[in-house]
């Protein structure tokens, strides 16, 4: 992995080869991937890949070039093309935000996860997971471990260094008739229980054969943790400031303002320890740790320095790049509610247990209307029991009614690997639509 030592030469280098002020991002990541398929591996993929990314600064314009070559000749090479650059960019709307100084705490990997999780350890784990197969069942999946470093510096001294590693994996069970099950779990801490997650899959996807058809409309519906997580993702994403000015927040005119059910409070926690350890965004300004939905109502938006100073506000520590486009949560929690998964579902006398969503995407996003399918392991709820599996079906939803419509919330959190990475529960939601059948 890159050292702290190496991210603070490359920044030197850059700052030794010109005059202006200038922004430093280095990301190197090292990826091992073993996938799996037909119930044998298929794949064993290893990358390691460096960018440097240099931003060079005159009054309001600026001008940014990348290259892998972390040469010192390469690096000379890339500020002199970022400068000669400068007199083609027209000016922007803002001088240049420098860097902050303020302390961060940084995170170095313990290794941990890279010693469990190497090319031979991941074979051998996917190979006692695939003997979970029953007569008729194939298994496919992967189990990746990402190690990953993010430094960022300026020509003025300030500095930032962060380095990680996390382990994710997901399986699928799929029997010849169509009927399957799935697993999914990650970490970026403690070494996961894989082999749970294989026997799950196994004991769903045995479990989902025959299933019936049922007609389309309103359900009661338990999802997991992994499929709520789904639909958080997309309430999330739409709380970034740039889709408030491109018209497509639903927090548009509703800061302050009640917009899901009292029961649902979600906060972006960047000092969580079981979520990604990194406490500065990518323009290395200190991540705030943010209620962002309390007890139903928005709290706040997310920002980078271009959109905090366009909206005359703080900047949240939000950024994914340097180039105004953010920002984002990155350490979600959803607050939990006060009974078990097993008690919510004998709660539920006619609904559905959801395990999975697919294909879910927007329909319009400032109402949070969004669709998707289910798959791998959806069942009827009958009498506080699961009972039959079901065909294929369609959903399309508006999360501000759906959200509002939450009966319960579990008392225990999932590690949910969505592009964000977050805490979830599973939940009880009561009128949920489903539009068509399979």
């Amino acid at each position: 992995m890159l050292s702290r030592e190496t991210a603070r030469d490359v920044i030197k280098t850059v700052s030794e080869s010109t005059n202006r002020y200038a922004t430093v991002n280095i990301i190197e990541t090292d990826s091992g991937v073993t996938r799996f398929a037909n119930s044998e591996i298929t794949q064993n993929v290893s990358i390691t890949n460096t960018s440097i990314s240099v931003t060079v600064y005159e009054g309001k314009r600026e001008a940014t070039c990348s290259t892998n070559d972390v040469n010192s000749d390469g690096i000379k090479a890339l500020v002199k093309d970022a400068e000669a650059l400068l007199a083609f960019v027209p000016e922007g709307d803002y001088e240049p935000f420098e860097m902050s100084h303020e302390p961060v705490v940084e995170s170095v990997s313990d290794g941990k996860l890279a010693n469990a999780f190497g090319i031979t350890q991941r074979a051998e784990i996917i190979k006692s997971g695939i003997k979970e197969a029953g007569d008729g069942f194939s298994v496919s999946g992967a189990l990746t471990l990402d190690r990953i470093v993010l430094a960022i510096g300026d020509t003025k001294g300030a500095f930032r260094y962060t380095a990680y590693d996390k382990v994710s994996f997901n399986t699928v069970f799929t029997h010849a008739d169509g009927a399957a099950g799935a697993g999914e779990c990650c970490s970026f801490t403690d070494i996961p229980d894989i082999a749970a997650e294989f026997k799950n899959a196994a004991t769903t996807a045995a479990k989902a054969r025959n299933p019936v058809s049922i007609e389309p409309g309103a359900y009661k519906v338990v999802l997991s943790p992994l499929a709520f997580g789904d639909l958080i993702q997309f309430a999330a994403y739409m709380m970034g400031a740039e889709s408030v000015e491109d018209g497509d927040s639903f927090t548009i005119g509703k800061i302050g303002e009640r917009v899901f059910g009292e029961n649902l409070t979600i906060i972006d926690d960047s000092a969580n320890p079981l979520l990604k350890p990194l406490r500065f965004d990518y323009e290395g300004t200190p991540r705030k740790s943010l209620s962002l939905i309390d007890k139903g109502v928005v709290r706040t938006c997310l920002y980078d320095n271009k959109l905090a100073a366009r909206h005359k506000v703080e900047n949240t520590g939000h950024a994914v790049s340097n180039k105004g486009r953010g920002g984002y949560p990155t350490n979600i929690i959803v607050e939990i509610g006060d009974k078990s998964l097993d008690e919510i579902i004998g709660e539920v006398d006619n609904g559905i247990f959801i395990n999975e969503f697919h294909y879910t995407n927007f329909v319009n996003p400032r109402r949070l209307q969004i669709t998707g399918l289910i798959r791998n392991g959806t069942f009827l709820i009958k009498n506080g029991k699961i009972a039959e599996p079901i065909t294929t079906m369609r959903f399309t939803v508006s999360l501000l009614e759906a959200f509002s419509n939450i009966l319960a919330i579990s008392d225990k959190h999932t590690l949910v690997d969505s592009y964000i990475g977050a805490l979830i529960p599973a939940v009880c939601i009561d009128n949920f639509l489903f539009t068509s059948k399979q």
